[in-house]
């Protein structure tokens, strides 16, 4: 039990700051609430969760029926861990930016449903950072014995943990008060994040290659 506490609060946090971090997803949540409303946002936000629903299983499957192969499972799991480093040295490098530099008019278009649902979908599916990044995590995160009830159940975090996230964003976005907020703290929120990923890249190659 232990065990499988230890790798899903390992994959919730890792995902959770890499949430946290303005990346593609993020600025195209922006623009579409910006310019056609609260709806339209939270359409492509739900098609942003399901393309990273197809990536999460892809990447589960895969590591699935590799992981009882010692050898290639530790160097991918070596492999993501660099990966986690990377990218929290990426968000500690990273430069102060105006995310809502541009001012957009609002405008109200509620047709189209397909449209904002499709921009959010495809804008994550082609996204090739978002493969690595699952694939990351669940090797990572998976043991050897693990059951598929608690594979669904990391699945199922990470799908529900992005469209709330995406969806909370919207609110931010279409509210006055959060925005400026929003725009005052995320670049403390980036440097944070960056930090704690690399952070558990270095404690999970610690134990990986000292502990064991």
């Amino acid at each position: 039990m232990e065990i499988y506490i230890y790798g899903f609060l390992t994959l919730a946090l890792a995902h959770f700051m890499a949430l946290l971090s303005p990346g593609a997803d993020f600025f195209i949540i922006l623009s579409n609430s910006s310019k056609y409303g609260r709806l339209s946002g939270i359409l492509t936000s739900i098609g942003i969760a399901f393309a990273n629903l197809v990536y999460i299983l892809l990447a589960l499957f895969g590591i699935s029926l590799i992981k009882d192969n010692q050898a290639v499972f530790l160097i991918i799991k070596t492999l993501g861990s660099f990966y986690l480093l990377y990218l929290g040295f990426l968000l500690l490098k990273s430069k102060k930016r105006d995310i809502f530099k541009e001012k957009i008019e609002r405008k109200q278009k509620r047709k189209d449903i397909l449209k904002y649902f499709s921009q959010g979908f495809f804008s994550a599916i082609l996204n090739p950072k978002n493969s690595i990044f699952y694939f990351t995590m669940f090797s990572i995160s998976l043991q050897n014995n693990i059951g598929i009830f608690v594979q669904s159940f990391y699945a199922a975090w990470m799908f529900f943990a992005v469209l709330f996230w995406d969806i909370f964003i919207v609110y931010l976005v279409t509210n006055k008060k959060s925005k400026s907020f929003l725009e005052k703290y995320s670049y403390y929120v980036e440097k944070a994040s960056g930090f704690i990923l690399f952070f558990i890249g270095i404690s999970i190659l610690i134990a990986t290659y000292i502990i064991d």
